[in-house]
Parts: structure tokens; C-alpha cells; sequence
């Protein structure tokens, strides 16, 4: 997801936290902080309150990372790979290098993740029961009774939302992975269980204009913008993966490969960005150019990577200062599916894809060229057809 940073690995996994998520902290402390602890512990000094706030945050963020992990550690047991976890503004999401192969594959890859958050919340509320029944005289036994509290009532919340049946929430994905067992035709699946979504979203929306037509007070008004967001979030993935399954139908089985430029042009470490400006960037219009070590790829230098050095020290920088290291780029594969080239672009600003044979490049997968192909397809009708 463009904007998004790694802060760790967990099981081979990169974790990557998008800048709206700084967004949804703050607010979630603020509402415990300022709302939820004071109306329970009226006792608490701001100061408590705020600290506590923001220790339960940070746990309930650390949920939804095992929420979004039970996604990827049961789709890796599928054979499905996934590049990284990201926790964003409504939450996080597992990113899968393609889809799952099978309906039961898809069911309990969906099933895992609000499993997950109802084991946390049963948890989180007998240990609040537990503690409730402690001896007063513990230290800040009170403060681990409301995390615990708020967590498990959290958790349970999380896992009923995303039941809701309509795609992409999890619940969607088990209406999709149930229809596509009966119907054994997943873009049929797809269709219905993406309208559903988008039903939903429909539904969402009418309980937040509610809000705005209910006793106007700010809380309201609060309510009816979260409501408003998550039904444009969901609309809006339920669109896109109707889009993604009518792309799909229409690429049929290309293969990357097929489509794949093997002759590009390539830096070596150390060229200095003057020089590429120079030689290669001006004179031939590239937007984004290999970085490459005998065969083996490095990097990638790009357009936007070069404008953040000044034009003065052109002459002194070397290319491996400013490029994007391999490890950090989407790639694929000759043999690769041509839809998991479109998955990968969805996740990524960049103009190209590289592709690659083991650590060696093969050549450089245009996304104007993609979306030429699909077009063409579409024109003529092809529909499945290799």
C-alpha cells in the first residue's frame, strides 16, 4: 500500500504501518482518554487516563496485527504467500500475492481472522472477570481491569463487523468461499458476494445519515463520518474486486512473460545520477531505470527518486543512495499469471514491474502495457480466451 512504512517482520512477514494509521491512534486514544475511562473512572487523574489510553491502544492495535496473522499464517498452510501485513485508517489488511486457490482454501483463510479476535475478547473478559474479583490492594489492578475490559469488548466488536456478509470483509469472503463450493464458478461467487458488499455499504451509510439527522450534537456528527468512511471504503472494495474478477475473465491465462520487455537498459551500482539523468533519462524518457549488479538486480532508481537529490550534487551521488532496494519492490515472474501483475500494480505507484528469473532479471513489465493489452482484449471481445 502506497505510504506505508515497515517496522518489523513476524514470521518472514513484513509488518507496515500506513500514515493514516497515526490518524486512528490519536483518535482512539483521545476517545478513551477523554470519553471512555473518565465516564468509568471518574477517580482517574487525566494524566492515568491518557497513559492508560494510550497502553490500550497500542494492545488493541497488537490485535489486529494477530488478527490480520491468523489470515496469513493459515494462507501460507494453503500454499497462497503473503508479502506483508498493513495496518491502516479502518484497520489492517493481509496482503496475498494471489487469491486463494480453492473454496475451502478461501473459508478458512476468511474464518481465521474473526476466530482470532473472538479468542482475544473472550480472554480479555474473563480476565476482567478474574480481576474483578482481585484483591483491591494490587497496583493498578483497576487499570489492567479496564485494558482488559475495553480489549475484550473490542474484539468481539471487531469480529461481528467483519462477519457482516458483504465482500471484502471476511464475512464476504465466507459468503464467496460457501457460493463458489455450491456454484464451483468463483467469478459468479465473486459478483454476488462483491454486490453484497456493496449492499452493505448502502445499508452502513442510511445508519450514518441517520446520525446526521438525529439531536445535532457532536458526538453524532462523529458517528455519521465513521460511518460515512467505512461505507466509502466498502463500496469502493467491493467495486474494485468486481473490476479485478471482469479484468481476470477477460485476460484469461496470459502469462507475464508474455508480455514482458527482455530488452531494457540497466545502471550499474555507483553510476553516479548525473550520469543516468544524462545518458539515459533525457535522451530515452525513462521513468524508472534497473539498478544491476553483473545479473543480479539491486534496486530500482525512479523518477521521484531522483528529484529528491539537488541538482549540485548530482555529480557526487551514486544511484545506490536514492534508489528502492530489491527487497522493497513488488516483482513477478515470467510464468506468473498476468492477473497477479494487476494485483501487484494495485499496491504499488510504480510505473513497472520487474521481473524475475530466480535473482536475475528477465525483463521489465510495463503498466501502460497491461492496461493496452486489457483494453485490446476487451475490444475484441476476448473473453477467457489464451
Amino acid at each position: 500500500m502506497p505510504g506505508s512504512i515497515r517496522v518489523a517482520r513476524i514470521f518472514g512477514i513484513d509488518v507496515r504501518i500506513h500514515v493514516s494509521w497515526l490518524l486512528i491512534f490519536f483518535l482512539v486514544v483521545l476517545s478513551l482518554s477523554d470519553q471512555v475511562f473518565p465516564s468509568r473512572f471518574p477517580q482517574w487523574s487525566n494524566q492515568k487516563s491518557l497513559v492508560v489510553a494510550a497502553i490500550t491502544a497500542f494492545l488493541f492495535f497488537g490485535s489486529v496485527l494477530a488478527h490480520e496473522l491468523a489470515h496469513s499464517l493459515v494462507a501460507r498452510r494453503f500454499k497462497m504467500s503473503v508479502s506483508s501485513i498493513t495496518l491502516f485508517l479502518l484497520g489492517g489488511v493481509a496482503n496475498l500475492t494471489k487469491e486463494p486457490p480453492s473454496a475451502k482454501a478461501e473459508f478458512f483463510m476468511a474464518i481465521a481472522g474473526p476466530a482470532t479476535s473472538v479468542a482475544i475478547g473472550v480472554v480479555g473478559l474473563a480476565l476482567t472477570a478474574l480481576i474483578g474479583g482481585a484483591i483491591a490492594s494490587v497496583p493498578n489492578i483497576e487499570a489492567v481491569g479496564a485494558i482488559t475490559r475495553y480489549l475484550g469488548e473490542i474484539n468481539l466488536v471487531v469480529a461481528v463487523f467483519n462477519l457482516i456478509p458483504g465482500f471484502p470483509l471476511d464475512g464476504g469472503r465466507v459468503l464467496r468461499s460457501i457460493i463458489w463450493g455450491i456454484t464451483r464458478d468463483r467469478l459468479v461467487a465473486t459478483r454476488i458476494a462483491a454486490r453484497g458488499g456493496q449492499i452493505v455499504a448502502g445499508l452502513i451509510l442510511l445508519v450514518g445519515a441517520g446520525f446526521i439527522f438525529g439531536p445535532l450534537d457532536d458526538n453524532n456528527w462523529t458517528q455519521a463520518f465513521w460511518y460515512g468512511l467505512i461505507a466509502y471504503f466498502l463500496f469502493n472494495a467491493a467495486s474494485a474486486s468486481l473490476q479485478q474478477e471482469r479484468i481476470s475473465s477477460v485476460i484469461g491465462t496470459v502469462r507475464v512473460g508474455q508480455l514482458m520487455t527482455p530488452d531494457f537498459r540497466s545502471v550499474q551500482p555507483g553510476t553516479m545520477v548525473g550520469s543516468l539523468i544524462r545518458d539515459l533519462v533525457l535522451p530515452l524518457n525513462l521513468r524508472a531505470i534497473p539498478v544491476v549488479a553483473g545479473d543480479r538486480m539491486v534496486g530500482l532508481v525512479t523518477i521521484g527518486d531522483l528529484r529528491k537529490v539537488e541538482q549540485e550534487r548530482w555529480s557526487v551521488t551514486p544511484v545506490d543512495e536514492v534508489m528502492t532496494r530489491i527487497e522493497d519492490l513488488p516483482a513477478v515472474s515470467p510464468e506468473d499469471p498476468l492477473t497477479t501483475a494487476l494485483e501487484r500494480f494495485g499496491a504499488t505507484e510504480l510505473p513497472l514491474l520487474p521481473v524475475m528469473s530466480g535473482r536475475s532479471l528477465a525483463g521489465l513489465l510495463f503498466k501502460e502495457s497491461v492496461i493496452g493489452y486489457v483494453r485490446m482484449r476487451e475490444m475484441l471481445g476476448l473473453e477467457g480466451r489464451r
